[in-house]
């Protein structure tokens, strides 16, 4: 009775390890997948970042060495797609701080399979690798956080063009009023000169009745 009592408590202890194991090793590749989710998601939005901002300053770039160029068109048309390369960019920042997040939860994970190495040598060994691969991570982590500050600097220099672009074509506009203004000066002078003339015929039609 006793003997089966213990065999059945020695398989219950061996299910539930084997049991433990599993879950532990579930949750290391769940992380894993997730950081590796989040690492493509940020470069499909890095790739598509970097195609709109080419692309958006090359066309302005083209429009503006247009002959006689349309300067309020050219700002809304730089508006327009500077406000998607704007909320592209959240995005993408979104997308960094996931993969931070998810990195510290897969190191987390491996810290805790190779803490739970019962031989001590091999113990030391795993969180070592651990630790080495954690240091060069942490170090490419920060580069790529000051190369998103870096794109930082270039989109407010986008929003600064911008608001030159803004002021220029208001600038524009108001040169074309102001010769807008000179023409109908200069035909209001030949209608009151016609009118003159009119009024010279006039006082000589009474002169003359007189």
């Amino acid at each position: 009775m006793i003997r089966k009592t213990l065999t059945g408590t020695l398989l219950l202890m061996v299910l539930t390890l084997g049991a433990c194991r599993w879950e532990t090793t579930k949750k290391a590749l769940k992380h894993g997948e997730v950081l590796k989710s989040s690492i493509e998601s940020f470069e499909k939005n890095r790739v598509k970042l970097s195609t709109q901002v080419v692309e958006t300053l090359q066309q302005a770039e083209e429009s503006l060495t247009e002959p006689n160029p349309d300067l309020p068109e050219v700002s809304k048309d730089f508006e327009k797609e500077w406000t998607g390369i704007q909320a592209r960019y959240n995005k993408l920042k979104s997308d960094f701080e996931r993969v931070g997040k998810s990195s510290d939860e897969y190191f987390g994970t491996l810290d805790q399979l190779s803490s739970s190495i019962n031989n001590e040598r091999l113990r030391k060994e795993e969180l070592g690798k651990n630790a080495e691969l954690r240091k060069k991570w942490d170090l490419t982590y920060k580069e790529a956080g000051q190369s998103i500050d870096k794109v930082t600097t270039v989109l407010e220099s986008g929003n600064d063009f911008h608001m030159v672009l803004v002021a220029s074509s208001i600038r524009q506009k108001l040169n074309q009023n102001v010769d807008e203004l000179h023409n109908i000066a200069e035909q209001a002078k030949t209608l009151l000169a016609d009118l003159e003339a009119f009024t010279q015929a006039g006082r000589q039609l009474v002169e003359g009745g007189e």
